[in-house]
């Protein structure tokens, strides 16, 4: 087994792990944390794959910006920690077992495709030309990513913030 098979294998166990404590884990905090590895496990994909720009962009815009608004929304809530966000069990027993079956279906799919074999990828470095057109032809619109991105850390601040309603008053 070679060093990028092993790696693809840890990435992959690392989303499928992170994802089911994302989507069961009864606190929130907990489920921001296992969402950051998640996202990590991505950006390894897209290393993997060879679109290293991709990576690059997960990890400082998902991993490095949208998960700290996140944890910085949660942490700003007040009395996040009195509610159980997996109180009603018996509601996601009948989506568990429909979502069972179609994985089924699905990793049945996938044992009977004759999938190609690829020795090597040839992947070529694709930052220079991405770096190229982002100061280029499309610097308007990273700009505009970016205050669409800060106008949503701003909006986050006004509604994480506590007694909002009892400061104007004043």
């Amino acid at each position: 087994m070679a060093i990028v098979d092993l790696f693809t294998l840890i990435c992959a166990l690392l989303a499928v792990g992170s994802a089911a404590l994302v989507a069961f884990h009864p606190n929130i905090l907990y489920a921001a944390v296992a969402l950051v590895f998640s996202l990590l496990s991505v950006a390894g994909f897209y290393g993997v794959l060879g679109a290293d720009f991709l990576a690059a962009v997960q990890l400082i815009i998902y991993v490095g910006g949208i998960i700290i608004v996140i944890l910085f929304a949660i942490m700003m809530s007040e009395h996040i920690n009195r509610f159980r966000f997996f109180e009603g069990v018996k509601k996601f027993f009948v989506p568990s077992i429909l979502a069972a079956f179609a994985m089924w279906g699905l990793l049945q799919l996938v044992n009977q495709v004759a999938w190609p074999h690829i020795e090597k990828l040839n992947a070529q470095p694709t930052t220079e030309a991405m770096g190229k057109a982002l100061v280029g032809p499309y610097a308007l619109v990273f700009q505009y990513v970016a205050i669409v991105l800060l106008s949503g850390l701003v909006g986050a601040v006004v509604v994480a913030r506590p007694h909002h309603k009892e400061d104007s008053e004043k």
